[in-house]
This record gives structure tokens, sequence and C-alpha cells, in this order.
């Protein structure tokens, strides 16, 4: 083939892959639309630049019923649905088998459901009767603030409770056998920025309230 079709093959060929997964960037964001029409605004990535939605490769490996690994792939899509004053809020649709748009899923995420009993003498949220307590597990579907690391197939959330982020929640999800899989989970209660000088220990202060290594 003389380069010059060569090079117009190719240039076909990235066009319609690019134009694919364009495709089914739009039909993710199309199913997380139609699912939470309250929570995600339709035209966020056109109203503020660096908010573009996001199509990963994945890939992990699974063990077949006799024990042999076998390798996955697939893409994890990353819609953003809105923005706050200080925390966005995003939404994520995983196809296990890149070939099959048909099998695209919202994620799922687990988190703990817990309680804070603030002592009853605190005025600046500061100090805890006692610490969290975690009385079950829910299931999310939107997260704040995440990141997705595809070293390590894992998605990590940083929910700011107010603007000065000196309280907030965090979690860790890894991608075990086709499904995200909670890892670890911290909140830090403490609004230390109330006081006028808080201590190193006061600011360094969180809670885990869920560790899958036991620790």
């Amino acid at each position: 083939m003389p380069l010059r079709g060569l090079l117009c093959f190719l240039a076909l060929a990235t066009a319609g892959g690019a134009s694919a997964e364009d495709g089914r960037l739009a039909k993710a964001r199309d199913m997380i639309l139609s699912l939470y029409p309250e929570s995600c605004d339709a035209d966020l990535a056109a109203d503020f630049e660096g908010l573009e939605d996001v199509a990963y490769d994945v890939l992990w490996q699974e063990k077949d019923w006799d024990g042999a690994p076998i390798k996955r792939e697939g893409t994890l899509f990353e819609i953003n649905c809105y923005l706050a004053a200080y925390n966005i809020v995003v939404a994520y649709v995983f196809a296990p088998n890149e070939d099959a748009a048909e099998a695209m899923l919202p994620v799922s995420f687990a988190v703990p459901a817990f309680t804070l009993d603030y002592a009853d003498d605190d005025i600046d949220q500061t100090k805890l009767a006692a610490p969290p307590k975690v009385n079950g597990f829910s299931a999310e579907t939107l997260l704040v603030n995440p990141s997705f690391d595809p070293e390590t197939n894992t998605i990590t959330s940083f929910a700011k409770w107010r603007g000065l982020g000196d309280d907030y929640s965090s979690g860790k999800w890894t991608l075990e056998n086709g499904r995200f899989v909670l890892k670890h989970f911290v909140i830090d209660p403490i609004y230390e920025a109330n006081l006028e000088d808080p201590s190193e220990e006061l600011i360094e202060t969180n809670f885990v309230l869920y560790d899958a290594a036991g620790n």
C-alpha cells in the first residue's frame, strides 16, 4: 500500500475508534442523566472547562473455576454530575466487556452508615462524647471529589464537609472480580478551624470507620 494510502487508512481507523469511544461515553452520560435528573447537570462540561467526562481502559485478573488466572478488560466511565462551592459530585459507569455497550451499569459504592455524638458543652464541634458509631452500611452511586488511579484500579473520594476542609470523609474502593470493593473509609468530624489555636493532635484527629486489612 502506498505511504499516502496507509496514512489515510490509519487516520480513518483512529477516527473510527475515537468516534466509537465518544459514543459509548455519551451513552454512559445519558444513563446517569436519566437516573439522576435532579442531581446531574447536563450542561456541566460545556459550562466549565476541564470537567469533561472521561473513559478509562481497565485491566484486572480473576480466577477461573479451576483456579486458573484469567485476564479481564473493560471500561470505566467517569461522569461529572454537578459542581458545588467546594465539591464536585461524580458518578461512574462500568462496562466489564469493552465491546458490549449494553453491559454498562452504574457503579455502587459501599459506605459505612454512622452516627456522631458531640459533647454537650461543645459549641465548636471539636469534642466528641464518644467515638463515631458504625451502625451498618449503605450504597452510594454518587461520589464527592473522587479520583481514579488506573495503576491500582482504585477510586478515592474526599468529601469536604465545609470549604475549609478541616472536616471530611474519604473512601477507597478497588476493582476486584469486576466490582469495586470498599477497602478503607475514614472521617474527620472535628471542626478544629473553629478554634483560634488548635493543637496538632486535634488537627490530626480522624476515625477509621472501615479498613479491609483490619488495622
